[in-house]
Parts: C-alpha cells; sequence; structure tokens
C-alpha cells in the first residue's frame, strides 16, 4: 500500500508515535540532542495539526456541495407536470412536460429527419408541421412538428410510417446544465494549470456569456444565440462559469489556460421560473451544427440529458467530421442510468472530483466515465461581474476540453489518437486502469 492509499486516521496516529516517541528519532548509540528532537516534534504536531485542518475543510465543502447541489436537483424535480415557458413580453412560448421516464420534452413536440419526398407524409390529421431545418454543417434536414394528445407517443407514431422513418423519430427533449450552486469555502492555493498559446477554435454549447465580464476583457468570444428569434428569456450564469474556465482569467489565475484562443458559443438555454434552466434538443442541434461549421478544434458539452436519436445522430456526424466532443457524465448521482450525451461511444466523458482526488459525491458513475479532472469548489467567473466557487461535471469538463484543444491543435493528431494520449497522461486513480468511478484517472494539472 502507497502512503497516499493510507487512511488519514492511520497517519495521524503515525505521527502521533512520532511525536511522543522520541527515541524511535535516535540516530546511532548517542541518538539526538534534546533541542533537535523538540524542534522535530513541533514540526510533526504543526503538520498533524494542519493536516486535521484540511480535512476539516474538506468535510465542510463536501457539506456545503452536497447541500447547494441537493437544491439544483430538486429545482429540476420539482417541475411541475406542464410549466409554460414565456417569452421576454410574457407570451407562452411552449409548455416545458414531464414525459417517459421522467425526462422533459416540449409538450407534443417531434423531431424526424427527412429527405425531401417524405415531407409529404407528414401532411395528415393529428399532425402540424412547424418547422423545417437543413443543417448543412451535420448533413441532415429535420422536421419539427407538432401531434395531437392521441398521437404523442412512439408506438402510436409508429404506426402511421414506415420503419425507416419511425426510427429516425423522437421527442424534443430539453436538457440540463451539470453544475451546483455557488458554494463558499476557504480559499485554496495556487497550482500550476495549463497555458496555451496556440491559436484554436473551442467551441461550447451552453447558455449565454457575460461577455463583458472582467474575466474576458481580452477573450475573443463569438456567440451566437438560438432563442433570440423566439425571444426567450436567456440566462448567462452558467456558460459564463464555463467560459471562464477557458479564455478567461480569474482571481489566483491571470493567463487564461487558452490565450490565443476564439470561443465559439452557441447560447441554447432558456429560463424556467425557478432559477433552473434548460435546452431543447432542436437548439441544442442547431447550436452543434453551428460550430460544425465554424470549424471548432473541439466541442464541450457541458449539459446532459436522454438518449435521443437525433442527437446520437448528431454526435456521430461531428466525430466523422473529426472534431472531438467532450461531454459532462451528469450529477444525478452515482446509482443513475448513464446520461448523455457522453455515454455516446467516442465521447470523451468527463467527471468531477476535489483536490484531494476525492471523487464528486453527486457525479454519474459507469462505462461513459472516461477521465476524471478538478471539479469541486472550483473558483469561476459569475454573471453579477463577480467570481464564485461552484461545483460539477460540468466544470471538470472544460479543463479537459482546454488539453484536448491543445493538444489537436499542436499534433494535428486524429481522435483515436488524441485520446490515448490522454490515458497516457491520466493518473490513474481508484481500481488499477479503467474503472466507473475514475476512468483512466486524474487529468492533472489542467
Amino acid at each position: 500500500m502507497s502512503i497516499d492509499k493510507i487512511p488519514f486516521t492511520r497517519l495521524l496516529v503515525f505521527a502521533g508515535c512520532v511525536a511522543v516517541s522520541p527515541s524511535i528519532l535516535a540516530i546511532g548509540s548517542g541518538g539526538l540532542a534534546q533541542p533537535t528532537l523538540d524542534a522535530i516534534e513541533r514540526r510533526v504536531e504543526q503538520s498533524a495539526e494542519r493536516a486535521v485542518q484540511r480535512a476539516a475543510e474538506e468535510r465542510t465543502v463536501e457539506r456545503v456541495v452536497h447541500q447547494t447541489v441537493e437544491k439544483a436537483t430538486t429545482r429540476v424535480e420539482k417541475l411541475a407536470g406542464r410549466l409554460p415557458i414565456h417569452r421576454r413580453d410574457g407570451r407562452e412560448a411552449f409548455i416545458d412536460a414531464r414525459v417517459e421516464n421522467n425526462w422533459r420534452a416540449v409538450e407534443r413536440q417531434w423531431l424526424v429527419t427527412i429527405t425531401p419526398d417524405e415531407t409529404e407524409l407528414f401532411d395528415q390529421p393529428g399532425i402540424t408541421p412547424l418547422e423545417q431545418t437543413e443543417l448543412s454543417g451535420l448533413g441532415i434536414t429535420i422536421l419539427r412538428f407538432r401531434v395531437s394528445e392521441a398521437l404523442d407517443s412512439l408506438d402510436a407514431l409508429k404506426s402511421l410510417f414506415p420503419e425507416d422513418i419511425a426510427d429516425r423519430l423522437d421527442r424534443n427533449h430539453i436538457y440540463n446544465p451539470e453544475t451546483g450552486s455557488a458554494i463558499g469555502s476557504p480559499e485554496n492555493p495556487k497550482a500550476s494549470r495549463l497555458h496555451c498559446d496556440a491559436p484554436l477554435n473551442i467551441g461550447m454549447v451552453d447558455t449565454a456569456i457575460q461577455t463583458d465580464h472582467p474575466s474576458f476583457a481580452n477573450a475573443n468570444i463569438v456567440q451566437k444565440r438560438f432563442l433570440a428569434e423566439e425571444q426567450l428569456i436567456e440566462p448567462d450564469d452558467h456558460g459564463t462559469a464555463v467560459a471562464s474556465l477557458l479564455v478567461g482569467t480569474l482571481p489566483q489565475h491571470p493567463e487564461p489556460r487558452l490565450g490565443n484562443a476564439t470561443l465559439l458559443n452557441a447560447s441554447v438555454f432558456f429560463g424556467r421560473n425557478n432559477e433552473s434552466s434548460g435546452a431543447t434538443l432542436m437548439h441544442l442541434v442547431e447550436g452543434l451544427d453551428w460550430l460544425v461549421s465554424q470549424k471548432a478544434d473541439v466541442i464541450n458539452v457541458s449539459m446532459a440529458g436522454p438518449d435521443n436519436t437525433l442527437l446520437r445522430l448528431a454526435i456521430r456526424r461531428i466525430i466523422e467530421n473529426g472534431i472531438p466532443v467532450v461531454a459532462a457524465v451528469g450529477n444525478q448521482g452515482p446509482s443513475a442510468p448513464p446520461l448523455f450525451p457522453a455515454a455516446y461511444p467516442d465521447v470523451v466523458g468527463i467527471t468531477a472530483i476535489s483536490r484531494v482526488r476525492r471523487p464528486y459525491r453527486w457525479a454519474n458513475r459507469g462505462e461513459q466515465v472516461d477521465f476524471a479532472a478538478i471539479g469541486v469548489d472550483v473558483m469561476v467567473a459569475s454573471s453579477n461581474g463577480h467570481y464564485e466557487r461552484q461545483s460539477g461535471t460540468s466544470l471538470a469538463t472544460p479543463l479537459a476540453s482546454a488539453r484536448l484543444a491543445c493538444d489537436r491543435v499542436s499534433t494535428g493528431a486524429a481522435i483515436a489518437d488524441l485520446f490515448e494520449g490522454l490515458t497516457i497522461l491520466a493518473i490513474d486513480l481508484g481500481e488499477p486502469g479503467k474503472d466507473p468511478i475514475f476512468g483512466y484517472g486524474l487529468l492533472d494539472r489542467l
């Protein structure tokens, strides 16, 4: 057993033995002078006291994180079965509804990829086509349509269409950001981290970013708002936090991780009336398509939700274009089922751990976990123009995205080779090899 695997209480017992047993410190037959022994004893006692203090601070942070994330999770879980989402002028835009398996979706809205000659198949009773959108970056066309209450199930719709079309149908699901609330905690010491000056394009789909925040004074941010036409309320808290970890400056880090990067942000999240936010799949896929067209070197996805036929297709097309996708595994807890897109093949799934390498207690676990990064008690820019500490797999993910983007631009390597490079860099934690808690291990100094 290596020393970093020895339980903290046993280390204290050992330290205590050293402190009260000067005889074991003797060297040769003459031993050490008493002043030397006293100095050693004082240093051992001080080290033990500091270790106890650090452990107490870590437990305090963990308790606060538990409480804040529980509140954030509860906000989503306690949403009404049917929640009206309003435009800025007060008019109703759509209903955010609870559907199968307790997921949420735009009420009675469905999506399907189609070819031009298939459009007429949706001209029938109970179906109202709403919008047809060509996504050239992904090479697909999506029809968004509304159905009657009687047709609002996959089984009902499958009975109306040929099998090849039915297999392309899915709900306009709603996805959630994967971060907890702000927490207060003791300051952590300044740590070394990645500084990459390579010119690159890093993409993200998230909330809006407060681009006039001091953190972004020298940052190059290109932001496209996908909710502007619908006049939906656009929160900017989560995106601001994530962006600050990529191209922003922070109180303890006056240099950004990606100093010469262009951050491409697809703003796709709408605000709910309980301080939570969501992104419809249609907006999410439109945002991903835009990032592909803008030639993003890596796409960061700090959100999670259900498996969906169209999301699966979009992610596959992005990876076929040679663009790595890095996604948060989610904050639903160790026993929760896999969340997407992190659980799709070839997506790099990121979990969060603390600075003392403890797993984030709310992080999802499973085969979808590829790597761990620091995501507990992380200093980020907040949308009020200040800075605060937050936790969540969302905040671990951009650290890995930054590393992958820098490596891709520097080496020109393919996705598989980049992934293999990360496995070499990772510090193995937990069980030897890949495990469901830490994946291949910690990506350090990000």
